[in-house]
């Protein structure tokens, strides 16, 4: 009968199970080894979405509504695994995204309707960020896990508006925030991972400047405080381990 080969002395056996800190508690999951000390990690998470009026049931107020929007975010990322299921790194985020209504009625309960037509929108966003993430291993194979990024950055972003053929505006926006963003992660292969993480909770201080034709209009500046779930948060992303 063939033996398995035991595992040498401080071999990394992945799905192993990880002592935890404090062994007096009793822990409600088992966390084991998922991204072992010392690895680098470098990936790239995507999102895109796109609308058009033609395939939604949502507009119920509008008549005659023509719109259509696309968004898609880039989100490229390297990491440094600088403890057992702990890793700290840096993102560079971009985003993209327009939208058009051609034509749009609203009719409030019979007594004030709207009427808008060639308005259109495009964005433009560029920052980074810092970030530090743990994970959790599920099962014993060290395949599938779930993590969390505490995560730190930057974005400054530029959104034009024009209506018809009359002038445009823009604003610029520049932002600081804190986000908590929960995530799963599966190891297909033992060097490369697939995630779905998205952010459920931001806090954040921006300051927004507006312009026209004539120059600044205005700025405002405050903080913001948001929680919850939003499908324009979720992100997908294909990740190599070295």
């Amino acid at each position: 009968m063939a033996m398995a080969a035991l595992p040498a002395a401080g071999q990394v056996v992945l799905g192993s199970e990880i002592t935890p800190m404090d062994t007096t508690k009793q822990n409600r999951l088992t966390n084991r080894l998922i991204a072992p000390k010392g690895g680098w990690q470098c990936g790239l998470s995507v999102m895109y979405a796109d609308f058009n009026s033609a395939n939604s049931d949502y507009m119920l107020m509008l008549q005659g509504l023509s719109a259509r929007a696309s968004m898609l975010k880039l989100a490229p990322e390297a990491a440094y695994t600088f403890k057992d299921n702990h890793a700290v790194g840096v993102k560079f985020n971009y985003l993209k995204a327009g939208g058009m209504v051609d034509a749009a009625t609203a009719d409030l309960l019979g007594n004030l309707s709207l009427s808008v037509s060639d308005v259109s929108a495009t964005s433009n966003s560029m920052g980074g960020a810092v970030f530090q993430r743990t994970y959790i291993g599920i099962d014993k194979q060290g395949r599938f896990g779930i993590f969390w990024d505490y995560i730190l950055g930057y974005t400054r972003s530029k959104t034009q508006f024009a209506v018809g053929e009359g002038g445009s505006s823009y604003t610029v926006k520049e932002k600081i925030n804190f986000a908590f963003a929960p995530g799963v992660v599966y190891f297909p292969m033992n060097n490369v991972s697939v995630q779905a993480n998205i952010s459920i909770a931001d806090l954040s201080y921006a300051t927004t400047t507006a312009y026209d034709a004539e120059g600044e209009a205005g700025t405002h500046k405050g903080w913001k405080a948001q929680a919850g779930l939003n499908l324009l948060n979720l992100s997908f992303g294909l990740t190599i381990h070295m």
